[in-house]
């Protein structure tokens, strides 16, 4: 029997395109003698394979963090454990190829599959890779990215620019379905903001400060972030007000059925710069405002940022994110819909995950 072993973990954005790869291959495999296999560990791994069908184990995994973190003084420790279990899983699966898809949590995988001679892909979804992934990128046979110039920091043979996977059912979402989920007016525009698994706070302030303005001429589906739910819907809550009552909805997180309505339903998206909205957005063909994280890691949010602008993608950094900047950013983006839509949508690479997936069964 054959088998593909797949490897993430740590962010939504690493797990997410990963079962896209797996979901590719499972369709072009079928019913050959071929096995899908998923490693990882965290919580977006966690949620994501549970339900899945497909086999997988799980590791632990330490993060070099550039903060200061009580949890630095754990990650050592995990880093030992995690080179052990990676080592041990390679050595018991055994497998054909080891696919890797960024991160911490990838490293140790993708060294015990170099130690083991087995041929390492590797997808990069940032347009400036992360130190595990310039290693990994090294050692492995083929590696895909997402953003043109994310090329440039791998051996030119190897590098291949496809896109970032997106899961299909993401971007099939029933609007009907969303306006009932969400019990919203399908005579209005809807403005849908989504700030992360972590909440972006300056976003949300800025969201509150313009909350009367946004909503009267728009409907407003607001994601704030886990971290970040209880404070602001306790701000909202004091709001006497029946327009932002009958308008503006609030959730903590989306899981993926909520994203697909929230997607089938806006008509202008305001986001985070990470390569998965970006690309998601992008498929949707919708304007589109992007506000990277400042100080991300290799500042790659506002590289992402920096490409996507040069199709339609509209960049507000957040030094400049005041309600009156946000307001008018997300008019002039409803009124210009149209033409921004089919330019985001040059950006998108729909077959991304079918390409890796073919590369790999090769």
């Amino acid at each position: 029997m054959t088998k593909i072993l797949l490897v993430g973990g740590g962010s939504g954005g690493h797990v997410y395109p990963l079962m896209a790869i797996a979901e590719a291959l499972q369709k072009k495999i079928k019913d050959s003698d071929t096995e899908i296999i998923l490693l990882g560990e965290g919580r977006f791994f966690d949620e994501a394979v549970k339900d899945s069908g497909f086999r997988y184990k799980k590791i632990i995994a330490g993060k070099l963090r550039r903060y200061l973190s009580l949890e630095s003084f754990l990650d050592p420790f995990k880093m030992v454990a995690g080179f052990f279990q990676s080592f041990w899983h390679l050595f018991w699966l055994m497998p054909d190829a080891v696919f890797t898809k960024g991160g911490y949590a990838t490293f140790f995988p993708a060294l015990a599959a170099k130690l083991f001679f087995i041929p390492i892909y590797v997808h990069d979804s940032d347009s400036v890779p992360g130190m595990t992934n310039r290693f990994v990128g090294k050692l492995a046979k083929k590696v895909f990215v997402s953003f043109e110039s994310a090329k440039k920091y791998f051996s030119q043979e190897k590098v291949e620019l496809v896109g970032n996977p997106i899961r299909a059912e993401l971007l099939n979402g029933n609007k009907e379905e969303a306006l009932s989920f969400f019990n919203l007016s399908e005579s209005l525009p809807t403005v849908v903001i989504l700030g992360g698994s972590q909440g972006a706070k300056k976003i949300n302030d800025a969201v509150l400060a313009a909350i009367f303005q946004l909503t009267h001429d728009f409907q407003v589906v607001h994601q704030c972030g886990d971290t970040n739910f209880k404070e602001v819907n306790g701000l909202v809550g004091e709001i006497n007000s029946e327009q932002v009552k009958s308008r503006y909805r609030l959730y903590p997180f989306f899981n993926d059925k909520e994203l697909a309505l929230a997607y089938a339903l806006g008509d202008v998206f305001v986001s985070r710069a990470s390569a998965g909205g970006i690309f998601e957005i992008s498929a949707l063909g919708k304007p589109a405002i992007f506000i990277p994280i400042k100080n991300s890691a290799q500042n790659h949010q506002h590289q992402n940022a920096l490409e996507i602008v040069e199709h339609g993608g509209v960049l507000i950094e957040e030094e400049n994110l005041i309600s009156s900047v946000l307001v008018n950013e997300i008019k002039e983006a409803y009124q210009k819909r149209e033409e921004l839509g089919l330019k985001i949508k040059s950006f998108a690479r729909l077959d991304a995950a079918e390409k890796i997936a073919s590369e790999i069964l090769k």
